[in-house]
């Protein structure tokens, strides 16, 4: 079978299997550093590696609810201890490089730009530590995503928070369900 065929119907089989039982997450894509306050980029404190009070922090581009094909959570075996240890979770997820791109995600093949990144899924927030493009046709086929669990009000001081919008222009449903 031609490449380009296996992709077409790869695509349209992950696409009914996406709408009929997948999952979504909220993907916060990060703004590069820039050199003051001011900017409309991230900036930080070179010593203490946390957000500069007022304007500073890492900054992301407002979230967009993606489409997963499958995701698994992975529980911390630890449990947490009075000396700060907190258990975190560990979450893989697999989704489409069409998906990512008709969100606006740029650079989607690059997995450097994608390291700082965060994504939402069951009310927690996750930041990616590993990004696989996976696939062997022109534009490839999946995106392999790893996140570990951030409290992002102990782990983000004077970070501002990330914003989610509902973009209604997307190709699978951009509402997060009513539960």
């Amino acid at each position: 079978m031609d490449a380009r065929t296996e992709l077409g119907l790869i695509r349209k089989r992950y696409r009914e299997y996406s709408r009929l039982v997948g999952e979504s997450i909220i993907y916060y894509e990060f703004l590069p550093f820039g050199n003051a306050a001011s900017s409309t980029g991230s900036y930080f404190d070179d010593v203490y590696d946390e957000g500069i009070k007022g304007t500073g922090g890492r900054k992301y581009k407002k979230g967009i609810i993606l489409p997963v094909l499958m995701i698994t959570e992975t529980e911390d075996q630890k449990r947490s201890i009075p000396e700060g240890r907190q258990p975190i979770e560990v979450v893989n997820f697999v989704a489409s490089v069409e998906d990512f791109r008709s969100a606006g995600i740029t650079n989607v093949w690059e997995y450097k730009t994608h390291l700082n990144d965060l994504f939402t899924y069951d009310g927690r927030y996750f930041t990616v530590t590993s990004y696989k493009v996976r696939g062997r046709a022109k534009d490839d086929i999946i995106v392999v995503v790893e996140g570990l669990e951030v409290y992002f009000n102990q782990e983000y001081p004077f970070d501002p928070n990330p914003t989610f919008t509902n973009i209604s222009n997307l190709p699978w449903p951009s509402k997060l369900p009513s539960i």
